[in-house]
């Protein structure tokens, strides 16, 4: 095994070694954003500063599953890092392994790989790159675009209403079980918020999406978990938002058609629902925060949901019933 040092700049080994080493201590090693850095044959081109600490590169000449199979060429972490930047690395032609070089795309993963689209290959360097947004990554190799189980080509997040709506589209899939979705403050700790049933076979476009009605403030980071029928995975990229603390209470969900649920950062001293008309339909004395209450049997329309909080506070919603 052989140690590399990084270095600022763009440049090719005259020997590309198939088994190399990187070490990154427990100091870790800090490169600017928009600094490009060099090891081995790896190159990154982080948009926002990026630290390696605790972290051991390894290139395997073993490629991944696919049909076909990836290059002979995969740069492998010890643990998973967030990047985002260009990131990109130079092989040999010896490497492309029946691979159609004109079509390669980079691909990142951690016990599975998720294919990217519009990379960049130079056939005459034998060098691939492409514009990641944050991803969290163990490992990246290139392959053909639909030789992956999984092809997420879509992973939105947008604000509907009270709700985070999450949306992906995949454009084929073989063997894959399910999505779990996954949340994080701090893109340290992710918790799982559900699963979303997968297509197992797939050869055409499909899309799915999943509601997040949690009462969440601040920035949010969402990814997905793409989960094989053999328990391998690989992690989408990374979707953020920030929510606006839009007042001290909310309600959802919004539209509503049974259940209305209200949220609250303080305890409460009542809920009242109020018609259009200015009349009261509705009230709950000292409602517990995160309190559901069914609207079913009220007629369709536009209310107004007036929340007093234990301190006097007071706030008005507008809620839809459907």
């Amino acid at each position: 095994m052989k140690r590399y040092l990084f270095f600022c700049q763009l440049a090719l080994l005259s020997t590309l070694t198939a088994q190399a080493q990187f070490t990154a201590g427990t100091d870790g090693f800090f490169v600017a954003g928009n600094t490009q850095v060099f090891i081995d044959s790896l190159t990154l081109l982080p948009s926002v500063d990026f630290t390696l600490t605790s972290q051991t590169l390894t290139i395997s000449s073993t490629p991944i599953a696919g049909n076909p199979p990836g290059i002979a060429r995969v740069y492998n972490l010890t643990t998973p890092v967030d990047f985002t930047g260009v990131a990109g690395f130079f092989y040999r032609a010896s490497e492309l392994n029946g691979n159609t070089e004109s079509t390669l795309q980079l691909q990142h993963g951690n016990a599975n790989f998720v294919s990217t689209t519009g990379s960049t290959v130079n056939g005459v360097q034998h060098y691939i790159s492409n514009t990641l947004p944050l991803t969290n990554f163990t490992s990246l190799t290139a392959g053909q675009e639909d030789a992956l189980p999984v092809n997420l080509v879509v992973f939105q997040a947008k604000r509907v209403e009270n709700a985070t709506m999450l949306y992906w589209q995949t454009s084929e899939e073989k063997n894959s079980d399910h999505f779990e979705v996954q949340q994080s403050e701090d893109l340290k700790k992710w918790n799982a918020l559900g699963t979303v049933k997968a297509a197992t076979e797939s050869f055409g476009k499909r899309e799915y999406s999943f509601r997040d009605i949690a009462d969440r403030y601040g920035r949010q980071y969402y990814r997905l978990k793409m989960v094989d029928l053999d328990g391998s995975f690989a992690y989408s990229t990374i979707e953020s938002l920030k929510l606006e603390d839009a007042g001290m209470v909310s309600a959802y969900p919004n539209p509503v058609v049974d259940k209305l649920r209200i949220g609250s950062k303080e305890a409460l001293a009542s809920v009242k629902v109020i018609d259009l008309t200015g009349r009261s339909v509705l009230e709950l004395s000292k409602p517990k925060p995160g309190q559901e209450f069914s609207l079913k049997n009220y007629p369709a329309g536009t209310y107004l949901v007036k929340v007093e909080t234990a301190t006097g506070k007071t706030q008005i919603l507008k809620v839809v019933k459907q």
